[in-house]
């Protein structure tokens, strides 16, 4: 949760804020920045249904190495490479995320009794959302004083480094596939697979 809320923080919102501008200046068209939206929309809804079909052995590593793009294409979006370049980026990033949220949903889903998972789900989203209203606020003033592709660069830069010190603690690391087997009271007895991914 720390790990994202943190990229959210120094990646997401700068390029929420600074995208369009960041778009007119180095392409001279807005319109950059709605098609790198549109490119990562993509890449997003065929990352979920990827991550629905696909079950690695180890679904949070790979949930976590799937979602390091998503900064570096904010990075790549303020260095301003050829559009085509740009969207395949921007798509590879909402691949990743979309394997994430499908992987760590189901990880949540699996792991905590039904009568709590809404309540574990409200506070991670919250937590991982809340450092973003003082993204919004300090990614005008530190763009001013320091530039707007080094704040998206360098934010892209430490999100990504942020995502990879999620797999720090072990029990991310080594979080294996569980196959759940239905009980009459709805929740799932997790059996350990083991085998290829």
């Amino acid at each position: 949760m720390l790990a994202f809320s943190v990229s959210l923080l120094v990646a997401l919102t700068p390029f929420f804020v600074l995208g369009a501008a960041v778009a007119a200046d180095v392409y001279g068209s807005d319109a950059v920045y709605g098609w790198s939206n549109a490119a990562w929309g993509v890449g997003t809804v065929s990352g979920a249904i990827v991550g629905s079909r696909w079950r690695p052995l180890r679904p949070m590593r790979a949930a976590v190495m799937g979602a390091v793009p998503w900064p570096l294409c904010i990075a790549v979006f303020a260095l301003g490479p050829p559009e085509p370049l740009l969207y395949v980026s921007m798509a590879a990033g909402g691949v990743g995320i979309g394997l994430f949220a499908v992987w760590w949903e189901t990880a949540l889903a699996q792991r905590i009794p039904p009568h709590l998972l809404s309540r574990v789900s409200a506070w991670d989203w919250m937590g991982s959302l809340a450092l973003m209203p003082v993204g919004y606020l300090l990614a005008g003033p530190v763009a001013e004083a320091v530039g707007t592709t080094e704040v998206m660069v360098g934010g892209g830069l430490l999100g990504a480094v942020a995502t990879v010190l999620a797999l720090l603690p072990r029990s991310t690391r080594e979080l294996t596939r569980w196959e759940g087997i239905p009980k009459p009271d709805g929740v799932l007895t997790a059996a350990v697979v083991t085998g290829a991914p």
